[in-house]
């Protein structure tokens, strides 16, 4: 992949399931050792997606596209046994912010988390809003 600027500092699995884990810690919920996994295969697939190119081609271009992806990836493939939409949405603000885009959040965040964990919102809605919300 070539380098198209300041080398972005991608999440590894590790460290969301660290996020996972302070989530449930910080405002409660279901926590199974070793680290609350329910679909981790799915959680690496989408650390790879966002990180690489398929035949030249970045499926999610710009950071924003690449944390709505993760969030919403996240969220939706219910990586985790609990805090899904906790640790999506935390996830994405904290990969962003490490490359400088801060993104101001009210309280509709919770309502974009919610959709997308009903399937109403999909990755191109949280991509519309963090795009309302820098």
């Amino acid at each position: 992949m070539a380098a198209t600027g300041p080398e972005i500092e991608y999440p590894t699995a590790e460290q969301v399931c660290d996020i996972n884990y302070r989530m449930i810690k910080e405002t409660g919920g279901r926590w199974d050792p070793p680290d609350n996994g329910q679909n981790l295969g799915s959680l690496e697939y989408v650390l790879y997606a966002i990180s690489s190119t398929f035949f030249g081609v970045d499926r999610y271009p710009s950071l924003k596209e690449k944390a709505a992806g993760l969030a919403h990836h996240i969220i939706s493939r219910h990586v985790f046994n609990d805090g899904n939409k906790r640790t999506g949405m935390q996830i994405a603000l904290e990969f962003l912010e490490k490359s400088s885009v801060t993104i101001r959040v009210d309280p509709s965040l919770i309502t974009i988390a919610e959709a997308l964990g009903e399937g109403s919102a999909d990755a191109a809605d949280f991509l519309l809003w963090l795009h309302e919300h820098q």
